[in-house]
């Protein structure tokens, strides 16, 4: 076994040194540990989110005009996933960012935005709703969220709260205007968001500010009884996109802004250059095999000078603070053996 161990480092630099990218690792002993390389797929997979149900993941990402579901065994390998596509952007609407696949209530909706291919300034956020309990099934028309506001709106996602209401939280514009706001809004249904918006947070660390002032990407976690949220900040095109968090606690009203604390001090998951990674953002989070092991989904880029172009999924675990905060590894680079997932077979 020693011997065996000892070789892996070995086996990695040959990889690398030939351009290969590590297969995915067995080694028999140490209880039966298996390993996983980043990243999770191979070509440009920009905003990852994947859900778990019934023992299969499920995954959605940015790819512009259409949004495709990929299904896999495994948590640390989409390179064979069988691929559905859920829904394709109609005539007039394009730039397709960030789908989103939740369930609530026993159903599944895919929260995303699009715009009319003219101004970005033209994001509005929709969902659609799947047909059945299959995320493979067919899925529904798409239906706008918050209609009644003609105003910028990207990134949604769905806090289930404790209270047993539901929340929506997203990126726009205009307060104050300059910035890209987290706001929150509650829901009637998850196909309703009910006006008015309240502002939740707006950038003002240094850390928010790289290349333009923006809180984005805002991702739910929660872990006895408290609630986080995470959210990226700063340019997604500057390598110094991170990861900020935020929570609330005691079921507090989550519509009043003072009730969240804000670790306002530094990011909590950044980049690495020790390890080539740099634009570390865009998070969502997800259960291992067997739900002892909470993992972060999230892009990077292996190139300092790379906007953003070649982005890539990858898979982390996160740990846990004494008072129950998640505690963010710092970022790994490419194919470099990790203990895979727990359970994972």
């Amino acid at each position: 076994m020693r011997n065996i161990l000892l070789l892996l480092p070995v086996f990695g630099f040959l990889c690398l040194a030939h351009g290969h990218t590590l297969p995915q690792l067995n080694v028999t002993g140490l209880n039966q540990q298996k390993f996983y390389t980043n990243p999770i797929l191979d070509y440009a997979a920009a905003d990852p989110d994947i859900i778990k149900y019934n023992g299969l993941y499920y995954m959605v990402y940015t790819q512009g005009d259409r949004i495709d579901i990929l299904r896999s065994p495994i948590l640390s390998n989409f390179r064979n996933a069988e691929r559905k596509e859920a829904y394709r952007a109609p005539p007039g609407r394009a730039n397709l960012w960030a789908p989103e696949i939740h369930l609530i209530r026993g159903e599944f909706f895919i929260y995303f935005t699009m715009d009319d291919g003219v101004a970005d300034a033209n994001h509005r956020m929709y969902v659609i709703k799947a047909d059945s309990n299959d995320p493979m099934g067919n899925w529904g028309s798409e239906v706008r969220l918050l209609p009644e506001e003609e105003i910028y709106a990207i990134d949604g996602t769905v806090l289930q709260y404790g209270n047993g209401e539901l929340y929506f939280i997203w990126t726009g514009f205009p307060e104050p205007p300059g910035s890209m706001n987290l706001y929150i809004a509650r829901m009637e249904n998850p196909m309703r968001v009910i006006p008015p918006r309240t502002l939740l947070r707006t950038p003002s660390m240094d850390w928010e500010m790289h290349g333009y002032p923006v809180n984005e990407g805002p991702f739910i976690i929660q872990n006895a009884g408290r609630t986080f949220l995470t959210f990226s900040a700063s340019s997604t095109f500057t390598p110094d996109y991170c990861l900020g968090i935020m929570g609330i606690d005691e079921l507090k009203d989550p519509l009043v802004r003072s009730n969240w604390w804000n670790d306002v001090n530094h990011c909590v998951f950044t980049r690495n250059d020790a390890e080539s990674v740099f634009g570390t953002g865009h998070a969502s989070f997800v259960r291992s095999p067997d739900e002892s092991e909470l993992w972060m989904v999230y892009h990077a880029v292996d190139d300092v000078n790379d906007l953003g172009v070649n982005r890539r999924a990858r898979i982390q675990k996160l740990d846990w603070n004494p008072d129950n905060a998640p505690r963010f590894p710092a970022a790994i680079g490419i194919n470099k053996p990790l203990p895979a997932p727990s359970g994972e077979l």
